[in-house]
């Protein structure tokens, strides 16, 4: 049970008790005074538990012989079976317009400053909430504010190279080659954790930044195997292999104090590639999970890049789920991944990554993973019929849907059901799921769908300044909202 679902079973709790007797009411007040405290006990001995654990491990692969690898266990846990989402069944049902006090108390917005850089928030962009601080990214690094949107300083500022054509920037092999700086930033146990490359160099290590840290050099030793320091905040955990072509798509995940896994995103078309690769900090690799469904026979110079999988930090412990599968797995490091959710799609969904990536296999009746979040209360499901690109955008086929689950009464909540594409204004703009059946009751504000969670486990939404100038007669409760603003929207 999270804090705020306690905080409100104990004020409801507290108005009975009270119109009944005062002296039960304090006798009340003092039991859940030592209810919450034994759950954050429970928690922090689970994780001395955990960092025990680890340090027995530690141990005992250093006396193991050079070369030894554990072998992959995906063995159901039999205590805490998986749960089934059943997204074919919830199609079935008519969905109902949800107010946002059904799901969240308030919603708190944090105004970013504006940066020194102006075109820092260029292409991809995204955002991480720490109890203390704000981290936005881009592909020109990482930059941290404090927790009321203040600028405090560039975690790392990236060196990009581009080729224009035709007026258009673009990253080509011998430009992406030349990238010196951050990626994949993730937030862990309120640290931050990102790779830094620099390709010319042929190095690559995972950093690790302590957000209450008040240096302000970004400019590190020399690193072994190079003629040049890291350019950004932060120390030097563990070495990770250098990516040396563009179609690499490995991401890294640090899984505990000493392990870091290496998911393969999408599918590769010319190389049969593990699933995961997990390491230790000295880069040496100590278990491998196979890819069961690897591309086979597929001769095709032309192939759709549909559905990368999910991954993603919940209680301290890495979530994953591989391209064109319909299982959310634990990782218990080195080599435990638990089956935790399983996303039902029937007979709808794409069967093998050589359905999904082939042009010439239609899926316009068939069911897309989109974006996953998990929480302590709910899942945030989209999914899409068809695969989502301006082309089937254009053709009607692409039609998104969402659905929340609610953990806590094992009920899936639709909140619609086949609905046509947002499309932003201009040429080939990329299509996204449309925001609606949810109404703001709290403040009048819109509501957006979560992009992300905080580490204090509440769903984030980013506005721009932009799109809440153009809303007509409304109040907002962010005063002198400026054209470039980005506002942070925290749900508790």
């Amino acid at each position: 049970m999270n804090k705020r679902l306690r905080l409100a079973v104990g004020f409801w709790s507290i108005f009975f008790m009270f119109s009944c007797s005062h002296d039960r009411l304090k006798t009340y007040e003092k039991k859940l005074a030592t209810q919450i405290l034994t759950e954050e006990e429970q928690l922090a001995q689970q994780e001395a538990k955990r960092a025990k654990h680890e340090k027995q491990l530690a141990d005992s692969i250093a006396k193991l012989p050079n070369g030894f690898r554990f072998p992959e266990d995906r063995s159901i846990d039999s205590n805490n079976l998986p749960t089934v989402i059943d997204i074919i069944g919830s199609r079935s049902e008519i969905p109902q317009k949800i107010l946002l006090n059904q799901l969240f108390s308030k919603v708190e917005y944090v105004r970013l400053d504006p940066l020194p850089d102006s075109s820092f928030y260029k292409g991809n962009t995204g955002f991480l909430v720490s109890n203390n601080c704000i981290y936005g990214f881009s592909q020109n690094g990482i930059v941290q504010y404090d927790r009321d949107g203040k600028f405090k300083k560039y975690v790392c500022k990236n060196e990009n190279h581009f080729t224009t054509l035709n007026g258009v920037d673009m990253v080509m092999e011998e430009d992406w080659k030349k990238f010196v700086g951050s990626s994949q930033p993730k937030l862990i146990n309120n640290k931050l954790f990102y790779r830094y490359e620099d390709r010319p160099a042929g190095f690559a290590c995972l950093m690790e930044y302590n957000e209450s840290s008040d240096d302000i050099n970004v400019s590190l030793p020399v690193q072994e195997n190079t003629n040049r320091p890291i350019k950004g905040l932060g120390k030097e955990i563990a070495k990770l292999k250098v990516r040396k072509q563009m179609t690499d798509r490995s991401e890294f995940a640090p899984v505990g104090n000493m392990f870091i896994g290496s998911i393969s995103k999408g599918k590769s078309v010319k190389d049969k590639k593990n699933f995961l690769v997990v390491t230790i900090n000295t880069g040496d690799t100590i278990c491998t999970f196979e890819d069961k469904d690897p591309i086979k026979n597929f001769s095709k110079s032309v192939y759709r890049g549909v559905d990368g999988g999910d991954s993603y930090q919940h209680n301290g412990i890495f979530h994953l789920r591989q391209a064109f599968n319909d299982t959310i797995y634990q990782l218990i490091p080195p080599n435990r991944l638990i089956p935790k959710y399983i996303l039902n799609f029937g007979s709808l969904g794409i069967k093998s990554a050589n359905e999904g990536i082939d042009p010439s296999f239609s899926l316009k009746d068939k069911l897309v993973p989109q974006t996953f979040l998990e929480t302590g209360r709910y899942l945030f499901i989209t999914y899409s019929k068809d695969y989502d690109c301006p082309n089937t955008a254009k053709s009607g086929t692409l039609k998104y849907s969402r659905l929340i689950y609610d953990k806590k009464n094992k009920m899936l909540i639709p909140v619609y059901l086949d609905e046509t594409p947002f499309i932003r204004e201009g040429k080939m703009m990329w299509p996204s799921a449309p925001n609606i059946n949810i109404e703001n009751n709290l403040d009048g504000m819109p509501f957006r769908w979560p992009e992300s969670v905080t580490e204090a486990d509440q769903l984030v939404s980013i506005f721009s300044g932009k799109e809440l100038l153009e809303l007509k007669d409304q109040s907002l409760p962010i005063e002198d909202i400026r054209q470039n603003d980005r506002i942070i929207a925290i749900y508790h």
